[in-house]
């Protein structure tokens, strides 16, 4: 597959980047999700890097802090994380999952222009 990246994003990476995600929105620092599912800081640094793999125990207490199913931390349907996976659209998720959500939102008007451009 040519798509231009170097190496395949890891399962951990993947999840990772929705923990972070679902973690900016939330508007909670690492500590304060450490804290609230009960790990050290550097715990979720490194879930959050696709350094550790989190474990069930700690994937649904992850899920409850942050209000989302456990299920979601794996992202969904196209967006879904797989082992290997090679997309641009992984690496997307990666760029832009430390984001806010006024900096998603203009991503988002960015790309919504992008596609009515390409549309016309």
């Amino acid at each position: 597959m040519a798509c231009g990246f170097e190496r395949m994003a890891r399962l951990e990476e993947q999840v990772g980047a929705f923990v972070r995600h679902y973690r900016k929105r939330a508007g909670l620092t690492q500590a304060q999700l450490a804290e609230k599912v009960d790990r050290q800081p550097n715990a979720i640094q490194n879930i959050e890097n696709g350094k550790a793999a989190p474990t069930f125990e700690t994937l649904v207490r992850l899920a409850a802090a942050l209000e989302v199913n456990a299920r979601d931390l794996f992202g969904t349907d196209e967006f879904s994380a797989q082992e290997g996976r090679e997309d641009s659209l992984v690496e997307i998720l990666k760029l832009i999952s430390h984001l806010a959500e006024p900096e998603l939102a203009t991503i988002k008007s960015l790309i919504e222009n992008a596609l009515e451009l390409r549309r016309s």
